[in-house]
């Protein structure tokens, strides 16, 4: 049987090989959000996913508080074990934006997670992260852009 810690780290290296230049974009992310969100700020991540972004983004800022967001059992644990550290800071919520707590926030991310959203739920994502935010909080969101309905690709 595999460890809760092999089956996050498998996640994790599965994650940094299938996307190049995901290290960067994490990177990219925290300074992003460094730029506006206070010391002392909040912080929503949407598509909590297997942790790596919450640990990230606890680790560089020690005064943030992040809400992870994810509709899978099993990313959520796998979260739950890499913010293990971040425990008092971290809060793990089952569901998507509808089941986030309302904030405010002063900023907000969602890396990698559009794609899965079906596209006739995606502006009321966008409308529930906003409405989630201070006026003026950032949003940092990056997308995978694929043909998403096979007669499009046929057809096309």
């Amino acid at each position: 049987m595999t460890s809760p810690i092999s089956a996050i780290n498998a996640y994790a290296e599965g994650a940094f090989k299938q996307v190049p230049g995901l290290a960067g974009l994490h990177r990219m992310t925290e300074l992003l959000l460094a730029e506006r969100v206070p010391e002392a700020g909040r912080v929503l991540v949407l598509g909590a996913g297997g942790g790596v972004e919450l640990h990230n983004l606890a680790a560089t800022h020690p005064g943030w508080r992040l809400d992870g967001v994810d509709p899978s059992d099993s990313m959520l644990e796998a979260a739950h074990l890499a913010t293990a550290a971040f425990g008092d800071r971290v809060a793990l919520h089952k569901g998507t934006i509808k089941d986030a707590p309302e904030g405010p926030y002063d900023g907000a991310t969602s890396l990698l997670v559009f794609h899965f959203v079906p596209l006739a739920e995606r502006l009321e994502t966008l409308r529930g992260l906003h409405r989630r935010l201070k006026p003026g909080a950032p949003l940092v969101l990056a997308h995978m852009s694929f043909v998403q309905d096979r007669k499009a690709v046929i057809s096309g």
